[in-house]
């Protein structure tokens, strides 16, 4: 009888170990994503990957890490648009 309650307890013991840990890898890291920042409407910020030459054009600041693409960090690039 005794058996039987220490594999019950270790079983459930194992059971959330492995339950938070899975849960904690859906979580984001960091607590969270931060809450987006309306950019300046009269400059257009771009990142551009070397490697291959494509361009990421962003609406709303998320944070402030720069994208990725072909596994290498994006350039980020500002364009001040001119009044018409």
């Amino acid at each position: 009888m005794f058996r039987i309650v220490i594999a019950v307890v270790a079983g459930l013991i194992i059971f959330g170990i492995g339950f938070s840990s899975i849960r904690g890898l859906t979580r984001p890291p960091g607590g969270g994503s931060p809450e987006p920042e309306p950019l300046d409407p009269r400059v257009r910020v771009l990142y551009w990957c070397e490697n291959c030459g494509g361009e990421v054009a962003v609406v709303l600041q998320g944070s402030g890490m720069p994208f990725r693409h072909c596994g290498e960090k994006m350039i980020r690039r500002e364009e001040v648009l001119r009044d018409n």
